[in-house]
């Protein structure tokens, strides 16, 4: 009975757990407690946010989803999403989506349900992990008790929970039928196992000479214009671009006003005022300053010499006496106020420690609201009357950028992902609506100039492909040092002694793994794959590297160690067949996604 009873009062917190994995796991399913996907798909409308394959997800729906996941990024952070956090989200919310109607259209297609026996047996036998996992099925250990969880299946009271625990089998049996199958033809050999443990383990140690490309002059006469267009046909694709745009803006700067700056001015008066009535610094710096770093402790900075603060901060703080409190000091970083708490002389250094209450100079919420209505009033001028003709009427100052690809990333403007992709399906003329960026400004654009995709002109790149070219013969021309000295050598000794004659330098690596970094040379394949290749004391042949030619010559080979390799074998197994699970899994369903018809519409309607 106190079990059930404890069951009972804890099962809102199950059944809420419940729900939001339901609405993680089956996003477009758990929108309506695992309906079939059909109700809430429609022909296209004018608010389809995602169109998978001719199906389509409306603004409504997607709406729903994203204000859940929100609300879960809220309680799990205590916060709003915001810049990367925020893009990342809106990122992982579309990827959802996708990813579960691509896989409920192919169980459909390939007739993949679940029956009442397997709901049974998975309820019974084989719960889902995040029951397993929640403690109030665990015992005295932490570990999952069958035991418990069936005393609360046969409790009657709880049947309408697990109805719950029955739809979100039903939406997700038919995932993990499909992810069974994919993965069903994966295994890993001993010998398999035996290569990954000899790449991770088995180290190597070489001795090498080097042939400097640079040490060989190539001119620019010695280059043809027939090798540059050569070039430049055999490798038209490294210089195709996609599509351009070109914007001009109009940015309303997010700063404070000379009110905002008399108010934080007027705040350190009355806090130097209280302080000299007698209330405690350390008090009002907890409560006051802005510095996250000191505030919880008082304002506290410790001991510090000069050249540790910013110069103002620096001289007014070793220019009081201990006690002393000085300010309002002006620097970059805002205002403060400083207490000077003790001095000492160390190593032959001044040294200080002191408290501070920082104020930040910031623009209050009636700038930032002013500068936004800027920015509306301007962008709704541009609507109606043209860009050219709003900034008549304003007087505003105007950027125009420099053409930028469909990166995310806007010149001036920095990464704005959203921005850009609304960019990207914006006609020429058509001004924006007012565009924030985080602790920056509002900005208000329009589409200028569109460049389409196009293999960049040879005049273009010209200069680029003439020191490419160089390189190579350069490289080359190293090859031939490196090729003949190796012809001389007779013997494995002759490796030192042509060395000396020559003055080349040896050098001598650490041990290094197949997987490796080699100091001196990288994580260069071919180096790498060379050395592991050779017999103790044999030199190579002329090996290319990334940064020019190599002879090797290996003088030390640790053994393979049975008996480690013995006793890590299982757990090695089990950890590259989970890789090669992952690896087959994540690239069939990439395979899916690229073959899928995929228009995302949502720059329409939350950029």
């Amino acid at each position: 009975m106190a079990l059930m009873s404890k069951m009972r009062d804890n099962m809102h917190f199950i059944l809420f757990f419940l729900l939001i994995m339901f609405v993680l796991s089956m996003t477009i399913g758990g929108l309506v407690g695992g309906a079939d996907i059909t109700s809430l798909l429609s022909g296209k409308r004018p608010d389809t946010v995602v169109s998978i394959n001719g199906e389509h997800i409306s603004y409504e729906q997607y709406t729903q989803l994203r204000q859940q996941q929100f609300e879960t990024y809220r309680q799990q952070n205590q916060k709003e999403p915001s810049g990367y956090e925020l893009q990342n989200l809106e990122n992982q919310i579309y990827e959802s989506v996708v990813r579960d109607l691509l896989i409920r259209q192919l169980a459909q297609k390939m007739n993949i349900g679940v029956t009442k026996s397997e709901i049974a047996f998975n309820i019974f036998e084989n719960p889902p992990q995040f029951l397993k996992t929640n403690p109030n099925f665990a015992d005295s250990s932490g570990n999952f008790d069958i035991n418990k969880y069936h005393a609360a299946l046969s409790d009657e009271r709880n049947l309408r929970y697990w109805d719950v625990v029955q739809n979100y089998l039903v939406e997700s049996l038919p995932f993990e039928k499909i992810h069974q199958e994919v993965i069903s033809s994966v295994f890993v050999t001993d010998e398999e196992v035996k290569q990954d443990f000899i790449k991770r383990n088995q180290k190597v140690k070489v001795t090498y000479v080097f042939f400097d490309p640079n040490k060989h002059t190539v001119e620019d006469e010695q280059i043809e214009q027939k090798e540059i267009k050569k070039y430049y046909k055999e490798n038209e694709d490294k210089y195709r671009e996609e599509e351009k745009r070109k914007i001009r803006y109009v940015f309303f700067e997010l700063k404070p006003t000379t009110s905002d700056s008399n108010e934080i001015k007027d705040l350190a008066e009355t806090l130097l005022d209280s302080i000299q009535l007698g209330v405690n610094f350390a008090s009002l710096a907890e409560t006051y300053s802005d510095d996250p770093g000191s505030a919880a402790k008082g304002g506290d900075l410790g001991f510090f010499q000069k050249g540790t603060m910013v110069k103002p901060f620096e001289e007014a703080s070793f220019s009081a006496d201990i006690g002393e409190v000085v300010g309002p000091i002006f620097t970059q970083h805002g205002l403060h106020i400083i207490k000077v708490e003790d001095k000492k002389t160390e190593d032959g250094k001044e040294m200080i420690q002191a408290r501070h209450i920082l104020l930040k100079i910031e623009p209050s919420r009636r700038t930032s609201e002013s500068i936004r209505d800027d920015a509306s009033y301007f962008a709704e001028i541009a609507e109606e009357e043209g860009f050219s003709q709003a900034i008549i009427s304003e007087k505003v100052t105007i950027d125009t950028t420099d053409f930028f690809q469909n990166s995310g990333f806007i010149p001036n403007l920095g990464m704005q992902k959203r921005m850009v992709e609304t960019i990207f399906n914006t006609k020429i003329g058509k001004a924006s609506k007012v565009r924030y960026i985080e602790d920056r400004g509002n900005v208000v654009y329009e589409v200028i100039e569109i460049q389409k995709e196009r293999i960049k002109p040879l005049t273009d790149v010209e200069s680029t492909i003439i020191n490419i070219i160089r390189r190579d013969k350069q490289k080359e021309l190293a090859g031939e040092v490196c090729r003949k000295f190796r012809d001389n050598l007779q013997n494995q000794d002759d490796f030192e002694m042509f060395a000396e004659q020559d003055s080349l330098a040896i050098n001598e690596t650490d041990f290094f793994a197949m997987s490796g970094y080699v100091r001196g040379i990288g994580r260069d394949a071919n180096i790498i794959g060379t050395a592991f290749g050779l017999a103790m004391d044999e030199v190579s042949g002329a090996v290319a590297g990334t940064k020019g030619y190599y002879l090797i010559k290996l003088v030390e080979k640790q053994s393979f160690d049975e008996s480690t390799f013995a006793l890590q074998k299982m757990s090695l197994k089990f950890d590259l067949l989970e890789t090669k699970k992952r690896t087959a899994y994540t690239n069939w369903y990439n395979n899916l996604k690229e073959n899928a018809d995929i228009k995302d519409f949502r720059y329409k309607f939350f950029y």
